[in-house]
């Protein structure tokens, strides 16, 4: 296998930040998240590592990587070393097996809880390095998550949203031992209304069996970005290996590795802190994202780029872009951006007009069926595509023109801001149809 030289940053100690521990020290943060080696999953790589820059947040980010080929390890290796470590001696990548087929069947989303045990135990070295390592906060992400503020331990002056429960909220509001936090998701109990008996076959007596419904509703259906101490996410992740099979056995479908981890922190009794503004993805979603930041800002914000520190607590911490975002026939969307428009020759994205919020209250699907159908949209949601819309294309673009600086030879970058996803951005032209051609 291709060295693995960016699997074991130095584990030091940053005593510069304001929010610091007891003993004066700031804990040493590492921030992961899981991929594949796909083109796909490289640029969305880039553009965490990127923001992560971007926003300065604090320690270390590291992308595990699983099931690469040793081509792919090379190449990957490469970018690191010339591009990715300007951005921060601290960004790194670990390359694991790929677990995908661990219990017979194809299930990619293993690579999320198996990696992370592998970074866990050799790229990080947590058993040998367990006194540095179990107060250190370990947060796991979703590679299609843009940081638009840095992510700490630290909630005491934040305007993080929590929500409600029994419990209620921290009395100190931190990451700590016994206190993980995560996202809350709208899966609700679901984790505990699979087959308990064949998950916790080894384990009849596991205090998962005996959550309230209340904590079941409001302390387990979190999702990234999960954070915990060292001690706590290496408890985690073991249990969360161990019952993730399981749960797949009697339960096939998406967000089986998500349940596998809620009855893991259940059967610990690690109840988490959920919050409700760590992220935005979905704009029609009833509740439980941070868009009520964003339907608080004035028309003159929605389309302001910005990574001003004064502007970041009007913001949720990460935009989770994975839906479409569409207005009018303005668009973005991961699964239709060219996996390799990072490359020199590709265009960057036309910028959308600051008024597309208040001109449509109507989409255009790229692939529509039939082509040009107009879809109601209701003002409230309107604005909030238009966030997306905006910051999306914005952030690709300033993403791509760094990455072109670094990786194109003089002269040859294309930045001309000119691609759209349909052959014409008015409504009522829909000549041609679906937009399938390569930029």
């Amino acid at each position: 296998a291709a060295p693995n030289r960016f699997s074991s940053p130095d584990i030091v100690r940053n005593a510069e930040h304001k929010n610091e521990n007891d003993d004066g020290t700031f804990p040493e943060h590492y921030m992961t998240f899981s991929t594949a080696c796909s083109p796909s999953q490289n640029w969305q790589s880039f553009l965490f590592f990127f923001y992560a820059h971007k926003v300065q947040q604090p320690g270390h980010v590291i992308r595990i990587a699983s099931g690469c080929s040793e081509k792919q390890q090379r190449e990957l290796i490469k970018l690191h070393e010339t591009t990715i470590s300007k951005l921060s001696p601290k960004f790194s990548v670990h390359f694991t097996p790929d677990f995908a087929r661990i219990s017979g069947d194809n299930y990619k989303y293993y690579n999320k809880p198996f990696g992370l045990q592998h970074w866990l135990q050799h790229g990080l070295k947590y058993e040998e390095n367990k006194e540095k390592l179990e107060d250190a906060i370990i947060m796991v992400l979703d590679p299609d998550m843009i940081l638009l503020r840095p992510l700490t331990y630290d909630f005491t002056d934040s305007n993080v949203m929590i929500h409600k429960s029994k419990r209620g909220p921290p009395k100190v509001r931190k990451v700590a031992h016994g206190q993980p936090w995560a996202s809350i998701y709208a899966f609700g109990n679901g984790p505990f209304r699979v087959d308990l008996g064949h998950v916790f076959a080894n384990h009849t007596d596991s205090p998962a069996l005996r959550t309230t419904r209340e904590e079941r509703e409001n302390n387990y259906p979190g999702g990234p970005p999960y954070m915990a101490t060292g001690r706590d996410m290496f408890a985690i992740v073991m249990v969360w290996c161990e019952l993730v099979t399981r749960v797949h056995d009697v339960y096939v479908h998406l967000l089986g590795e998500m349940y596998g981890w809620s009855l893991a922190a259940a059967h610990l009794g690690l109840p988490h802190t959920l919050a409700e503004s760590f992220m935005i993805s979905a704009t029609d979603i009833g509740g439980g994202e941070g868009w009520p930041l964003i339907d608080a800002l004035g028309e003159d914000e929605i389309c302001d780029y910005s990574t001003l520190k004064e502007k970041e607590d009007k913001l949720p911490f990460v935009i989770h872009y994975c839906q479409n975002y569409w207005l009018g026939k303005w668009f973005v969307g991961k699964y239709r951006l060219d996996s390799d428009f990072l490359s020199c020759d590709k265009p960057l994205l036309l910028e959308p007009p600051i008024d597309i919020g208040k001109k449509y209250d109507f989409y255009i699907k790229p692939g529509g069926k039939p082509y040009g159908t107009k879809e109601k949209l209701r003002p409230s949601i309107a604005k909030r595509e238009q966030f997306m819309i905006c910051q999306m294309i914005a952030r690709l673009n300033d993403a791509a023109t760094w990455y072109k600086g670094q990786t194109c030879d003089e002269g040859t970058a294309n930045l001309e801001k000119s691609f759209i996803f349909h052959h014409s951005l008015d409504p009522e032209n829909n000549e041609g149809g679906e937009k399938k051609a390569k930029w």
